[in-house]
């Protein structure tokens, strides 16, 4: 079929097609078993090949971030600006490693961009904690790039302990409009993987191949 005649085709389906009608959403959700937040989200994370320390004080969890990127023997990092912990970027900082920055003009986007190779290290905060899955929802925005958490061999996330929810389905529930304040939300579950055609596991090929989440009471 001709190019033109086939996006011409599907240019006047998207103007009339009609979506189906949602099925209604229940107001209420399934009632669990109380849990330990905490001992099920590590338990959860160590699943999916993640680690998790603490919960920490905001005041100790600098050291710790610090000695997980000693760890793994990581020379620069980048971190957001808004992290959960007071101090963590100037203790990397003071310990050798060089901050990149993220903030950038469009003229030098490319440039700058290719330095973002050698990047060892990516600090983040985390939207919410999900015990269940052992997931992190990551809100991206002004200050909170999406590389901290995509391009590093090593991704360190802080959590509080008082965003922990249960499930998916119970912070969509208490936090009904948590998608449409951001640009882009996701949900993390572990280091980046993938499976080749022999259906070896492989981690780290699309994104961190280390996952650790410091838990902050």
């Amino acid at each position: 079929m001709d190019r033109d005649v086939f996006l011409a085709r599907v240019g006047r389906a998207a103007m009339t097609g009609l979506l189906p009608t949602s099925p209604e959403v229940s107001a209420s959700l399934p009632e669990l078993e109380p849990a330990d937040l905490v001992g099920l989200f590590r338990d959860s994370l160590q699943k999916v090949d993640g680690v998790a320390h603490g919960p920490v004080s905001g005041h100790g969890a600098p050291v710790v971030v610090s000695g997980i990127a000693s760890g793994h023997g990581c020379s620069t990092f980048m971190a957001w600006d808004d992290l959960p912990a007071p101090g963590v970027a100037a203790e990397l900082t003071a310990e050798g490693l060089e901050r990149v920055d993220h903030d950038i003009e469009e003229s030098s986007r490319l440039q700058h961009q290719l330095g973002y190779v050698p990047l060892s290290l990516g600090v983040t905060g985390a939207l919410a904690g999900l015990a269940d899955s052992g997931s992190l929802v990551l809100s991206h925005g002004p200050g909170r790039p999406r590389m901290a958490s995509l391009v590093p061999e090593v991704h360190v996330a802080l959590l509080r302990v008082a965003d922990l929810d249960r499930t998916l389905s119970m912070w969509a529930h208490n936090h009904p409009g948590a998608a449409a304040e951001t640009a882009n939300l996701v949900m993390v579950t572990g280091p980046s993987r993938t499976g080749d055609i022999e259906q070896q596991l492989n981690l780290g090929v699309h994104g961190p191949r280390h996952l650790h989440v410091v838990l902050v009471s």
